[in-house]
């Protein structure tokens, strides 16, 4: 895990089951429940959106730019995302 990773994460629990966390990026690919996203430093994220209503992430292309809003779990390998947000700037 990166260190800009973790500096986007709280200090606070979300709960007993994550850390609360928010990432800001641009859309890899989706397939399924699945979204791979890139941060601004180069850095791939792994987002997982089965608690993410539908349309929220249902029109998104690659290379839009996206907030993802979430918990890092403990050990996890991906992000569980609540909410995933579309920017205002788009990809050319």
């Amino acid at each position: 895990m990166t260190v800009s990773v973790l500096l986007m994460v709280s200090l606070e629990r979300a709960d007993a089951q994550g850390w609360p966390a928010t990432f800001d990026g641009r859309v890899q690919w989706i397939a399924g429940g699945l979204m791979v996203m890139q941060l601004d430093d180069g850095t791939s994220v792994s987002v997982d959106l089965l608690r993410v209503p539908q349309y929220q992430y249902a029109a998104l292309v690659q290379g839009e730019r996206i907030l993802v809003i979430g918990v890092l779990p403990d050990g996890g390998r991906r992000v569980m995302a609540t909410s995933v947000v579309r920017g205002e700037e788009q990809s050319p």
